[in-house]
């Protein structure tokens, strides 16, 4: 099984905080049935090191081997981060050896601009994959947008933390709604943290009921 949202390179990010911890991740992950894991860190603040992530991620990637994991890197990009870095800087920010980029938005809102940015993107030749749009309040009040980025040809991805915060969560009941209408194409970890990984079984169970 594929995951392609992780934070599971040590120190980092928010994510695994050293080496100990990313080996105990891999550990869930196996036990969760994933054999293969695009590590995405955030490319998000000032603090976003490229070279330090490679090194990281090279380091990990050896443990992995081990145990029978393919890793592959790739970064979770908010948006307002890769308009800082530059267009010419995306390809570089995508999966390796793909077109593929997973895209973050910020919760509270979209850019007004967002299909702009979109459409920008595709044509430098580069596949979206929308991070946990379960979690976009836009999204939210207006399962439309879903479709709209769906049309525009994103693909979605839930995050499987969605089942947590019980059913008045408006983020579990969004990412319902998605599942409902066949909208999500992927169901990632998005795992900071070994723990991470027994609501991510859980949502896999919740999505093979649609």
């Amino acid at each position: 099984m594929f995951d392609v949202h992780c934070h599971i390179i040590p120190d980092v990010d928010d994510g695994s905080r050293d080496m100990r911890e990313s080996v105990a991740m891999l550990k869930e992950a196996r036990a969760s049935g994933i054999d293969r894991i695009v590590c995405t860190p955030h490319c998000r603040s000032s603090k976003f090191n490229y070279e330090r992530i490679v090194d990281h991620f090279e380091a990990l990637y050896a443990q992995a081997e081990q145990m029978g994991i393919q890793l592959d890197l790739g970064f979770e990009v908010y948006w307002e981060k890769l308009a800082e870095l530059g267009l010419d800087t995306a390809s570089a920010l995508c999966f390796e050896n793909t077109n593929l980029m997973l895209l973050e938005f910020s919760c509270g809102s979209l850019p007004a601009s967002w299909q702009r940015i979109v459409y920008e993107l595709q044509g430098a030749g580069i596949q979206l994959i929308i991070a946990h749009p379960e979690r976009y309040r836009p999204v939210q009040r207006n399962i439309e947008i879903a479709y709209e980025m769906k049309e525009m040809g994103c693909l979605l991805q839930l995050s499987g933390n969605f089942v947590e915060g019980g059913w008045r969560s408006q983020r579990r009941k969004t990412a319902l709604e998605l599942l409902k209408n066949n909208l999500v194409d992927y169901i990632a970890s998005d795992a900071h943290c070994p723990e991470d990984y027994e609501s991510y079984r859980k949502a896999l169970q919740i999505a093979q009921k649609y």
